[in-house]
């Protein structure tokens, strides 16, 4: 199965180690985005990957598509349009001290101003079996929701599966009146949906379904939007010991993972690495729950790396999976 995404590459500069940006004159740059982090993970497990987005068309965005080629993205639907690429700083937490992002004004990056037609949505459907939607792209401009719209309905009508992610950002819809704009978008999208990355929280309180037990909650949601899967993670903690788990539901199956313990060096885009293991097991056709271990054991392992992208390997994901109390291998 090959495996597209539609979604914005973004530009991450982060201070070294847990330094605050007051206290640096270092910035690490990394190129990134929910959907470069699923595909380069997909890369590393052997899967045939390809993105659909737009840079800016000078030496930053020529450099994005180095760094994505490296992580092995297909590339020849990533267009070169404008000049600007949206952008964040992290600075990284350590103990109470949670990381911090700061994003600078992504609504003027090239993938939030393209025209909606220079896509050429049709052609990139032909050359994949499921796309990737992030649900940011309903929060940025008119011409990424349009974008992201299409995309979903054209795919439905090729027979091309939808996978789309809540990622609903509160900070990207602060006017009191878009509550109801974004309701009405998630609720356009999710008829063509295959597969939902989400929460109970989202359906509550984004799409305003009653409030009940979660499996015949989401059960209810999945049989009223027409989805095969919902997935997601809970996480849980109590002084210095922080866990999670994943979960993954059918119309009819409920299935949640073991319990990890995680420690974390980076936090960001490891929801991506968790849709990352889904969608592995969702092209390969594995069952419920050795999808959902592998997905959540993926997960943690991202955790204890840095940066967006997730680095895993398949065989490193198994060997945790079977020794997960290994400290060094020779």
């Amino acid at each position: 199965m090959k495996i597209g995404a539609f979604g914005e590459v973004m530009l991450r500069l982060s201070p070294p180690e847990q330094l605050l940006l007051e206290q640096t004159d270092t910035l690490r740059m990394m190129f990134t985005g929910t959907g470069v982090n699923i595909l380069a993970n997909l890369s590393a497990f052997g899967l045939e990957t390809s993105m659909l987005s737009a840079v800016p068309d000078n030496r930053l965005g020529h450099t994005a598509l180095a760094h994505l080629r490296k992580l092995g993205l297909g590339t020849s639907a990533i267009k070169q349009y404008g000049n600007h690429i949206g952008s964040y700083f992290a600075e990284m937490g350590f103990g109470v001290r949670p990381t911090m992002v700061t994003y600078q004004n992504r609504i003027e990056s090239s993938f939030c101003r393209m025209p909606s037609e220079d896509f050429e949505l049709d052609q990139y459907l032909e050359t994949i079996d499921l796309v990737h939607i992030c649900g940011i792209a309903l929060s940025l401009t008119d011409t990424t929701v349009l974008s992201a719209l299409e995309l979903a309905k054209k795919a439905n009508q090729k027979g091309v599966k939808v996978c789309f992610d809540f990622n609903f950002r509160p900070s990207l819809n602060t006017q009191a009146d878009k509550k109801s704009l974004m309701k009405a978008r998630y609720q356009e999208i999710l008829p063509y949906c295959d597969i939902v990355f989400g929460s109970p929280r989202d359906l509550t309180e984004l799409l305003g379904m009653k409030e009940e037990q979660e499996t015949q909650l989401i059960q209810n949601f999945l049989k009223t939007y027409g989805i095969e899967w919902f997935a997601g993670t809970k996480r849980s903690g109590s002084d210095d010991k922080r866990t999670q788990i994943g979960y993954l539901f059918t119309k009819e199956q409920a299935v949640s993972s073991n319990e990890w313990q995680v420690q974390i060096l980076d936090r960001i885009g490891t929801g991506d690495a968790y849709a990352a293991g889904v969608l592995l097991g969702y092209a390969e056709k594995w069952d419920l729950q050795e999808t959902v271990e592998f997905a959540i054991t993926n997960a943690v392992l991202a955790h204890t790396t840095y940066g967006d992208v997730p680095m895993t390997t398949r065989s490193q994901v198994q060997q945790v999976m079977e020794n997960p109390m290994i400290d060094i291998l020779r």
